[in-house]
């Protein structure tokens, strides 16, 4: 069974610390399961790999020294 997350459960992983894509996605199957599905504020459907490549696109999460940082200037605040 699927279970659908908001992206802002991930993106705040990323605020507690920088992680290699490898770490974000353990740390994310450890704590939502691995059959996971994400959403945002306005699309929905999204598996991990998905969702970081969103993030990259719209520059809410860039990668610095191999590592996946949040870039908080382009996330929303709610």
């Amino acid at each position: 069974m699927s279970t659908d997350i908001h992206a802002h459960k991930v993106l705040n992983l990323l605020r507690e610390e920088s992680m290699t894509k490898a770490e974000l996605k353990s740390r994310v199957e450890a704590e939502f399961g691995a059959e996971v599905s994400f959403r945002t504020c306005k699309l929905d459907g999204f598996d991990f790999e998905s969702l970081v490549t969103f993030f990259l696109q719209r520059e809410k999460v860039i990668e610095r020294d191999g590592k996946l940082n949040i870039n908080a200037e382009r996330v929303c605040s709610h």
